[in-house]
Protein backbone atom coordinates (compact mmCIF):
# COMPACT_ATOMS: atom_id res chain seq x y z
CA UNK A 1 0.00 0.00 0.00
CA UNK A 2 1.31 3.54 -1.04
CA UNK A 3 2.16 6.08 1.49
CA UNK A 4 0.76 9.55 1.56
CA UNK A 5 4.31 10.70 1.27
CA UNK A 6 4.59 8.44 -1.85
CA UNK A 7 1.66 9.90 -3.00
CA UNK A 8 2.58 13.71 -2.76
CA UNK A 9 5.96 12.91 -4.46
CA UNK A 10 4.11 11.01 -7.45
CA UNK A 11 1.78 13.82 -7.88
CA UNK A 12 4.31 16.51 -7.74
CA UNK A 13 6.23 15.10 -10.47
CA UNK A 14 3.37 14.25 -12.60
CA UNK A 15 0.77 17.18 -12.10
CA UNK A 16 3.58 20.13 -11.26
CA UNK A 17 1.64 22.58 -12.67
CA UNK A 18 -1.37 21.67 -11.21
CA UNK A 19 0.22 21.19 -7.65
CA UNK A 20 1.81 24.24 -7.51
CA UNK A 21 -0.26 26.70 -8.59
CA UNK A 22 -1.46 30.13 -7.48
CA UNK A 23 -4.36 31.53 -7.23
CA UNK A 24 -4.61 34.99 -8.06
CA UNK A 25 -7.98 37.46 -7.09
CA UNK A 26 -7.89 40.07 -9.69
CA UNK A 27 -7.64 43.19 -7.84
CA UNK A 28 -7.40 41.68 -4.30
CA UNK A 29 -10.38 43.23 -2.48
CA UNK A 30 -11.30 45.75 -4.90
CA UNK A 31 -11.76 43.01 -7.54
CA UNK A 32 -12.63 43.67 -11.32
CA UNK A 33 -14.00 46.86 -10.93
CA UNK A 34 -13.92 50.59 -12.46
CA UNK A 35 -11.17 52.65 -11.28
CA UNK A 36 -9.17 49.58 -10.11
CA UNK A 37 -5.32 50.28 -11.08
CA UNK A 38 -4.12 46.96 -12.55
CA UNK A 39 -1.08 48.18 -13.63
CA UNK A 40 -0.21 48.64 -9.89
CA UNK A 41 -1.58 44.87 -8.87
CA UNK A 42 0.27 43.07 -11.12
CA UNK A 43 3.67 44.79 -10.13
CA UNK A 44 6.17 42.23 -8.43
CA UNK A 45 3.52 39.39 -9.26
CA UNK A 46 4.70 36.50 -11.72
CA UNK A 47 2.45 34.25 -13.34
CA UNK A 48 2.89 30.04 -14.52
CA UNK A 49 1.89 27.71 -16.67
CA UNK A 50 -1.31 26.45 -14.16
CA UNK A 51 -2.28 29.67 -12.10
CA UNK A 52 -5.59 31.01 -11.61
CA UNK A 53 -6.94 33.91 -12.09
CA UNK A 54 -10.34 34.65 -10.20
CA UNK A 55 -12.21 37.58 -11.31
CA UNK A 56 -14.87 39.08 -8.76
CA UNK A 57 -17.63 41.68 -9.84
CA UNK A 58 -20.61 42.52 -9.62
CA UNK A 59 -22.64 40.36 -11.93
CA UNK A 60 -24.60 42.61 -14.52
CA UNK A 61 -22.42 45.89 -14.00
CA UNK A 62 -18.98 43.87 -15.55
CA UNK A 63 -17.43 41.15 -17.54
CA UNK A 64 -14.43 39.60 -18.64
CA UNK A 65 -13.47 39.35 -22.61
CA UNK A 66 -10.36 36.95 -23.63
CA UNK A 67 -9.05 39.57 -26.48
CA UNK A 68 -5.80 39.72 -28.60
CA UNK A 69 -3.15 42.19 -27.93
CA UNK A 70 -5.07 44.39 -30.62
CA UNK A 71 -8.50 44.18 -28.38
CA UNK A 72 -6.55 44.96 -25.54
CA UNK A 73 -5.24 48.30 -27.20
CA UNK A 74 -7.92 48.86 -28.81
CA UNK A 75 -10.67 48.07 -25.96
CA UNK A 76 -12.58 46.37 -28.62
CA UNK A 77 -14.41 42.70 -27.71
CA UNK A 78 -14.37 41.32 -31.17
CA UNK A 79 -13.13 38.88 -32.18
CA UNK A 80 -12.36 37.42 -28.45
CA UNK A 81 -11.58 33.75 -27.14
CA UNK A 82 -14.32 33.46 -24.25
CA UNK A 83 -16.68 35.84 -21.96
CA UNK A 84 -17.66 35.27 -18.81
CA UNK A 85 -20.10 37.09 -16.97
CA UNK A 86 -20.71 34.98 -13.73
CA UNK A 87 -18.88 37.82 -11.44
CA UNK A 88 -16.87 34.90 -10.22
CA UNK A 89 -15.14 34.09 -13.13
CA UNK A 90 -12.15 31.43 -12.93
CA UNK A 91 -9.41 31.75 -15.80
CA UNK A 92 -7.10 28.80 -15.69
CA UNK A 93 -3.47 30.22 -17.57
CA UNK A 94 -2.63 27.35 -20.07
CA UNK A 95 0.26 28.69 -21.91
CA UNK A 96 2.89 30.52 -21.14
CA UNK A 97 2.80 34.09 -23.43
CA UNK A 98 0.82 37.24 -23.24
CA UNK A 99 -3.31 36.80 -21.80
CA UNK A 100 -5.17 39.70 -22.49
CA UNK A 101 -8.68 40.48 -20.81
CA UNK A 102 -10.76 43.76 -21.15
CA UNK A 103 -14.21 44.35 -19.39
CA UNK A 104 -15.76 45.26 -22.89
CA UNK A 105 -18.44 48.18 -20.96
CA UNK A 106 -15.20 49.62 -18.69
CA UNK A 107 -11.79 49.25 -21.01
CA UNK A 108 -12.21 52.44 -22.91
CA UNK A 109 -13.55 54.80 -20.12
CA UNK A 110 -11.64 53.14 -16.94
CA UNK A 111 -8.62 51.53 -18.42
CA UNK A 112 -10.57 48.48 -17.28
CA UNK A 113 -8.17 45.85 -18.59
CA UNK A 114 -5.35 43.44 -17.59
CA UNK A 115 -2.30 41.94 -19.68
CA UNK A 116 -0.99 38.72 -18.10
CA UNK A 117 2.49 37.67 -18.97
CA UNK A 118 2.38 33.67 -18.24
CA UNK A 119 6.06 31.87 -17.69
CA UNK A 120 6.31 28.38 -18.32
CA UNK A 121 6.93 26.29 -14.98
Amino acid sequence: MARATDLLAIALIVFPSMVLATEYVVGDDEGWNSGVDYYAWLDGKTFYVGDVLVFNYNAGDHNVIVVDADGYDKCSASPNWGSYDSGNDVITLSSPGDNYYICQWHCDYTDQKLKVTVLQN
